[in-house]
C-alpha cells in the first residue's frame, strides 16, 4: 500500500466531511440541544411557578389542623366545621381566593381518608403534601396511643441501615472499591463504543454510497488501489468522529460551567425533586461518604482501564467499519443499504443487551464467552473490565478481535474492489460471497 496515496485519500475524505454544513451544524447544535434539555425544564418550572394558593382546612377530628404549615406553594387557613352547603357557599363567595377546601373527618384514625373540594382537580403536589403531613401525624398518634415510655425513640433507634464497604486485594495491597462505580464506568464505556461504532459506521456507508452515486469513485479508483481508498475512508471518518467528540466535550464543559455560574440549578429548592420521575427526591449524600467515594475513584487503575478500552475501541471500530464499507460498496442508493446494515446493527444491539445482562454477574459463562467473541467483545468486555478481568482473557480477547478485524478488512477490500464499480444491479448476500471467493 502506497503511504502517500493513502494519506491523500485520508485528507480528502476528512475535509470533505468536516467542511459540510450538515456536519458543522450537527457538531455545534448537538451540545446546545443537550444543554437545553437540562436547562429548559428548570426554566419552565420557574416561569410556571405561581403565588401560594390558599387551602382551607376543616378539621372535624379537632386534632390535625395545626399540622399544616404554609409552604412556597400553599397557604393553609383553618375554618370551623360546617355543612356541605355552607362549605360550597363559602367557596363560591371567595371568588377564586380559596383554591380548595380540605375536610378531615372525625374517623380519620380508622378510615385513613380525607376529602378535598375544589372547582377543578387539584394539583398532584397538593395531594402529596396532604398525604405526607397526615401520614406522619397519624403514625405519630398511633405510636403515642400505646402509652409506652420513649416508644418513638425506640422505634427510631431500631431503624438500622447497614453500610456495605467493598475492599479488593491485589499485589499492591488492599484498596476500597465500589460496585456502583464499576457498573457505571463499564456501562458508560460500553455505550460509548456502541454509539461511536453505530453512528460513524453508518457515516462510512453513506460516504461510500455517495461517492458511487456521484461517480467520483471512478476518478479516484484510477489513481489508487481499492484497499487504500477503503482504509482512507475508515481512518478519516474515525478522525472525524474524534474531532466531533472533542468539540462536543469542550462545548458541553463550557455550557455546564455557564449553567453553574448562573445558578440555574440552585434557583429553586425543589429543582432536584422535579428532575426525578414521580416527584421522589434523591437521597442526600452524607458528608462522611465523600472521602470514601474519592478513595474508591482513586482506587481504580484508570490508566490500565482506559488503555485497554482504547485497544477494544480501535479493534471494534475497524471490524464493524470494514463491514459497513464493504456493504456500502454493494449498493447504489442509501435506501438499498438497509438489507445489509440491519444484520450488522442487530449484532451491535445484541452485544449491548448481553453486556447489560452481564452487569449482575460479570464473571458468568455468558459474559466470558461473549468477551471472547470478536463481534461482541468490544462492548461486553467494557462491562466486565472494571471488575478486574483475568489477564489471559483480555489478551486472548484482544488477539481474536484484531485477527478478526484484519481478516474482515481484507475480505471487505475484496468486496469493495468489485462492488465499488458496479451499478444498476440488486446485489444479494450470495453474490457478495462469490466476490469474496
Amino acid at each position: 500500500m502506497d503511504k502517500r496515496r493513502f494519506l491523500l485519500v485520508l485528507q480528502r475524505e476528512y475535509y470533505s466531511i468536516v467542511a459540510k454544513k450538515s456536519f458543522i451544524l450537527t457538531t455545534l447544535l448537538s451540545p446546545i440541544i443537550m444543554i437545553a434539555l437540562i436547562a429548559v425544564p428548570v426554566l419552565l418550572m420557574e416561569f410556571n411557578r405561581s403565588d401560594a394558593q390558599v387551602v382551607t382546612v376543616i378539621d372535624q377530628s379537632g386534632r390535625y389542623a395545626d399540622k399544616f404549615v404554609d409552604s412556597d406553594d400553599f397557604k393553609y387557613s383553618v375554618l370551623p366545621d360546617m355543612s356541605s352547603s355552607d362549605m360550597k357557599e363559602r367557596f363560591m363567595e371567595a371568588d377564586g381566593d380559596i383554591y380548595a377546601i380540605l375536610v378531615i373527618p372525625k374517623d380519620i384514625d380508622q378510615s385513613h381518608t380525607v376529602n378535598i373540594y375544589s372547582e377543578k382537580p387539584v394539583k398532584m403536589s397538593l395531594s402529596r403534601e396532604i398525604s405526607d403531613i397526615l401520614g406522619r401525624s397519624l403514625s405519630e398518634a398511633k405510636i403515642n396511643s400505646y402509652d409506652i415510655p420513649e416508644l418513638k425513640k425506640i422505634i427510631a433507634e431500631s431503624n438500622i441501615s447497614v453500610e456495605v464497604k467493598s475492599h479488593t486485594w491485589d499485589e499492591s495491597g488492599e484498596s476500597l472499591s465500589s460496585s456502583e462505580l464499576a457498573t457505571v464506568t463499564g456501562l458508560f464505556l460500553a455505550f460509548l463504543t456502541y454509539m461511536f461504532v453505530l453512528m460513524y459506521g453508518a457515516m462510512i456507508m453513506s460516504s461510500v454510497v455517495e461517492d458511487k452515486t456521484n461517480r467520483i469513485v471512478e476518478v479516484i479508483i484510477s489513481s489508487c488501489r481499492p484497499m487504500e481508498l477503503m482504509l482512507g475512508k475508515i481512518v478519516s471518518i474515525a478522525l472525524v468522529g474524534l474531532t466531533q467528540i472533542a468539540i462536543w466535550s469542550v462545548l458541553l464543559s463550557i455550557g455546564m460551567f455557564i449553567l453553574s455560574v448562573t445558578g440555574i440549578f440552585t434557583s429553586s429548592p425543589d429543582v432536584a425533586a422535579t428532575m426525578v420521575a414521580g416527584g421522589t427526591q434523591m437521597p442526600e449524600m452524607a458528608a462522611g461518604e465523600m472521602p470514601e467515594i474519592i478513595q474508591a475513584i482513586l482506587g481504580v487503575n484508570w490508566l490500565r482501564l482506559l488503555g485497554i478500552f482504547v485497544l477494544y475501541f480501535i479493534g471494534g471500530y475497524l471490524l464493524y467499519a470494514s463491514l459497513f464499507a464493504a456493504f456500502g460498496s454493494a449498493v447504489d442508493q442509501q435506501s438499498d443499504a438497509n438489507q445489509f446494515t440491519m444484520p450488522v446493527m442487530m449484532i451491535i444491539i445484541i452485544a449491548l443487551l448481553i453486556g447489560q445482562a452481564c452487569m449482575e454477574n460479570p464473571d458468568g459463562t455468558l459474559g466470558v464467552i461473549c468477551s471472547l467473541i470478536p463481534f461482541t467483545s468490544p462492548i461486553v468486555m467494557m462491562i466486565r473490565l472494571p471488575y478486574n478481568v483475568p489477564a489471559w482473557e483480555i489478551i486472548t480477547s484482544i488477539a481474536l478481535l484484531y485477527a478478526t478485524a484484519i481478516l474482515f478488512t481484507w475480505l471487505a477490500a475484496r468486496i469493495y474492489r468489485t462492488g465499488i464499480l458496479m451499478y444498476g444491479r440488486k446485489i444479494s448476500f450470495s453474490e457478495i460471497l462469490r466476490w469474496v471467493k
